[in-house]
């Protein structure tokens, strides 16, 4: 009967021993569990912080690129009334602007002598640009290099080195042109290339309607290294 009790009280101790055990044993699988998946929380942090990075930068770019797009929009759809850079094709207003350049065109500004305007021409339909010498209601003629404004000699500043030069090889930059008796009709304009040798102007095809005239040069913008205002 004794060792039967003994028997009983090892195999129940045995038993504690091994629900212990047990016990242990899935504590310790817990906390292995717990670690690893406490491992895996900023991986996954990092995974979705990566994703919601780029989520905002896609976004930020399409905003960016709408923008743009709107913005290009709006720009044209202003310089149609109010500006327009113009790329100057030719060689009739060397050496104030050579072919090639850029400039821009305000479409508003006043027309005024001696400014450098953009104009469609009367015969090709091109657009070109002159420099602005006669207004409406005046008489215009050229005589031994000088220009008359009703008969009242007037200085063209911008083509000092060229006069220059034309007065000490004893020749003349500009050919006498006019007799100084027919007035510009109103709303008209006469409009002269600065190459005044090699120019075709007013002096060929005559005057240029007002409604004719897009604008005045007001700055050269290329190349960089010559960007000017007039």
């Amino acid at each position: 009967m004794s060792k039967r009790v003994s028997h009983i009280k090892k195999s129940s101790y045995s038993k504690k021993r091994r629900n212990q055990e047990q016990s242990v044993h899935l504590s310790k699988k817990k906390k292995s569990t717990l670690k690893k998946k406490s491992e895996r929380r900023p991986e996954k942090r990092r995974g979705l912080k990566k994703k919601q990075w780029r989520f905002k930068i896609k976004r930020t770019l399409k905003e960016f690129l709408i923008a743009l797009a709107l913005l290009g929009v709006v720009l044209y759809v202003v310089s149609l009334f109010t500006f327009s850079f113009v790329k100057i094709e030719g060689y009739s207003m060397m050496p104030t602007v050579n072919d090639g350049e850029w400039t821009f065109v305000n479409k508003l500004a006043n027309i005024k002598r001696f400014k450098m305007v953009l104009y469609k021409e009367p015969k090709s339909n091109e657009y070109s640009v002159r420099r602005v010498i006669g207004l409406p209601g005046e008489r215009i003629r050229y005589k031994d290099d000088k220009l008359y404004v009703n008969d009242i000699d007037m200085y063209e500043r911008f083509l000092y080195e060229q006069l220059d030069r034309a007065k000490s090889s004893q020749t003349v930059f500009t050919e006498d042109w006019g007799d100084g008796t027919v007035t510009i009709p109103e709303g008209e304009y006469l409009l002269l290339g600065d190459n005044r040798p090699y120019a075709i102007d007013g002096r060929d095809y005559g005057y240029v309607s007002k409604h004719e005239i897009i604008g005045v040069v007001e700055m050269r913008l290329f190349p960089v290294h010559k960007i000017q205002q007039f």
